[in-house]
């Protein structure tokens, strides 16, 4: 901040002067009008939140980075290494020959087998909490419960911006970007003002002399670039968060969506018929609801999400390359729990 001082002041009055003033605050007043006599309205006016940029922008980003760690917490509380899981299918494509990919594609099918297994073994442990976290849909809850927070954290982040900025407009970004575009500058619209006015009082000979000096505040130009562009961004990031939330409530809540999820990959992989029959649909609904459950379901869309497994690539390659990975996860556990849900 860099301040027009009466002649009289010396370098450390003028020194004083920006330094209080960059402190307490400044009030922005357009050129065509006249200081009001009234101080105390003045002070309410004041600007006082360029002061804080740098902080503020660190708790919202670690507002943003708040439900990865809420996730993370519980998801060491579920018996399941979602991480493992997700490392080990990764390694597929990387391994060249047949057998490499069968031994990576092994080692995930073993782990998330004996998870789902143990939340079926401890289902009869006391407690409430811990009836929960073995019932088969914890971990999928835990994750759309993580989603649900990121759309909560948008929200937050607007109503900081409004308290932080001082405005009760939650289409401020918005506004300004259309008052750049047309050509109003901040002298007029009084947005980010870059020339403000500062009232500060200096004691000298124990009577009070008040002073009222113009100051630059050369930061705002960029922190209307940084908040404007950051508006924009969360906008984005909102509507993203809302589709992602409905996604994963409509593909974990749904059994049908579930039954349907697996029951694509069986057939490509020959298990079921191109036009499954009653039978067949109700043996792959007890498998997904006595062995998968909703939680291994979830681990099989997460796995799909991030190695990029589609349909139509399985049936083109004959379960080839990494998506004969996939097709040898469902493999391993349907052919382990046959017993369990195929024979009902």
């Amino acid at each position: 901040m860099k301040c027009w001082v009466p002649a009289q002041f010396t370098g450390a009055w003028e020194k004083y002067a920006e330094t209080y003033c960059f402190i307490k605050g400044s009030y922005f007043l357009p050129d065509d009008e006249h200081p009001n006599e009234d101080f105390i309205e003045r002070d309410n006016a004041v600007i006082g939140y360029y002061q804080w940029v740098p902080l503020m922008l660190a708790l919202q980003a670690f507002l943003f980075y708040a439900p990865c760690l809420i996730w993370k917490a519980l998801n060491c509380s579920t018996g399941i290494n979602v991480k493992d899981v997700l490392e080990n299918t990764a390694k597929v494509k990387k391994n060249v020959t047949v057998k490499e990919r069968e031994n990576q594609v092994f080692k995930a099918a073993v782990h998330l087998q004996e998870a789902l297994e143990l939340q079926r073994e401890l289902k009869s442990e006391a407690g409430v909490y811990s009836k929960m976290r073995k019932s088969g849909f914890y971990l999928s809850s835990v994750y759309v419960f993580t989603k649900f927070l990121y759309v909560l954290n948008i929200i937050v982040q607007f109503c900081i911006f409004s308290a932080f900025l001082g405005t009760n407009n939650a289409f401020w970004g918005w506004d300004i970007f259309t008052d750049i575009w047309s050509g109003r500058e901040w002298n007029v619209t009084g947005h980010f003002p870059r020339v403000t006015m500062c009232d500060f009082t200096v004691r000298v000979l124990g009577a009070l002399h008040r002073w009222t000096v113009q100051c630059v505040l050369m930061i705002n130009m960029f922190t209307e670039k940084i908040y404007v562009f950051l508006w924009f961004w969360f906008i984005l990031v909102g509507v993203l968060s809302v589709i992602s939330l409905l996604y994963w409530v409509v593909a974990l809540v749904g059994g049908n969506f579930q039954r349907g999820f697996v029951m694509k990959y069986l057939r490509c992989m020959g298990e079921v018929s191109d036009e499954p029959t009653r039978t067949e649909e109700e043996k792959v609904g007890g498998f997904v609801r006595n062995y998968l459950t909703s939680d291994g379901v979830f681990l099989l869309r997460l796995i799909q999400a991030a190695r990029g497994w589609e349909l139509g690539e399985i049936c083109a390659t004959q379960i080839d390359s990494s998506d004969w990975g996939f097709g040898m996860l469902l493999e391993r556990a349907k052919v382990v729990t046959s017993h369990v849900a195929f024979s009902k």
